[in-house]
């Protein structure tokens, strides 16, 4: 094989391990600063030209068939959006319950290049980094 399509390969693979142990390190880091902070009674911090601040945050998740019983079905198409089911979709276009036409008019495709990380058959499996992630406040 080509050595510059090896070495790309190499430090592609080089560069992964190390993005996963940087987000390791990011994330044990993160939990020190967050239990320091706590048992100093702080959420913020000045250092040098930075000021470290924590901000509380909230991710909401709905369950909606609670929600489609508990409000009016125009409430629920106005604050709901629907989406394409993708194995649906191929499974109607198969069987033509949906057109070319209409693929055409509803459908934008854009391109990208998935980079896959696999062992090669017989080879041993490459040592995967362990994730050393801690539960946070």
């Amino acid at each position: 094989m080509d050595k510059q399509v090896t070495n790309a390969v190499k430090g592609y693979l080089d560069a992964l391990t190390l993005k996963e142990r940087a987000e390791e390190a990011h994330d044990e880091a993160r939990q020190i600063l967050l239990d320091t902070l706590a048992s100093h009674g702080l959420d913020e911090v000045a250092l040098d030209e930075v000021t470290v601040k924590l901000s509380p945050a909230e991710r909401r998740s709905w369950n909606l068939e609670k929600l489609r019983e508990a409000v009016s079905p125009a409430v629920f198409r106005k604050v709901t959006k629907p989406t394409v089911d993708t194995k649906a979709w191929d499974s109607s276009v198969e069987r033509g319950e949906i057109s070319a036409k209409v693929i055409r008019t509803c459908v934008e495709i854009s391109h990208s290049v998935r980079v896959l990380v696999r062992p090669t058959k017989g080879a041993d499996k490459p040592k995967a980094v362990k994730s050393t992630k801690k539960a946070t406040a």
